[in-house]
């Protein structure tokens, strides 16, 4: 897969998850009001992803860090194969989210494997950012699940 072509997906799943925690706000502020700050956060860090991206696409900064020569050996497939999600309830929102952000993890971390420097730290802190949005998404499907 061409990096251009790649880093277009990667923003597209950075708007898709972006949206999905912004749905789970409006979700949350019919059914669970005390989650709503958390999906909140956790859209601002999505929009912030999608920009860097952006950035990156845009000043070639991928292409100049040598990564297209990795592209085909990424196994990028589980996140780039995503494709919108249409959750019905707060609780199937969550575990697609989980998905997502699971997948999103796993690509930022091997991105940030094949670049060095500042690139490489970007990707490791983007990683932790995904990282991060699967385990609360986890506690609050634990929470529904107690609930319900």
């Amino acid at each position: 897969m061409r990096l251009g072509r790649l880093l277009e997906r990667v923003i597209w799943q950075e708007n898709e998850l972006y949206n999905l925690h912004k749905l789970g706000e409006t979700f949350a502020t019919f059914e669970r009001p005390e989650l709503v700050e958390t999906f909140k956060l956790m859209a601002e860090e999505e929009l912030r992803h999608r920009k860097t991206m952006e950035d990156l696409l845009s000043n070639e900064s991928l292409e100049k860090a040598g990564v297209e020569a990795y592209t085909d050996v990424l196994s990028l497939e589980p996140m780039l194969a995503d494709e919108r999600a249409e959750p019905a309830s707060l609780r199937e929102l969550v575990v697609e989210a989980i998905v997502r952000e699971k997948h999103a993890y796993e690509m930022y971390t091997k991105l940030s494997e094949v670049t060095g420097g500042s690139l490489s730290q970007i990707f490791r802190m983007m990683a932790g950012e995904e990282l991060k949005h699967a385990y609360r998404l986890r506690l609050i499907y634990e929470g529904l699940e107690l609930d319900g």
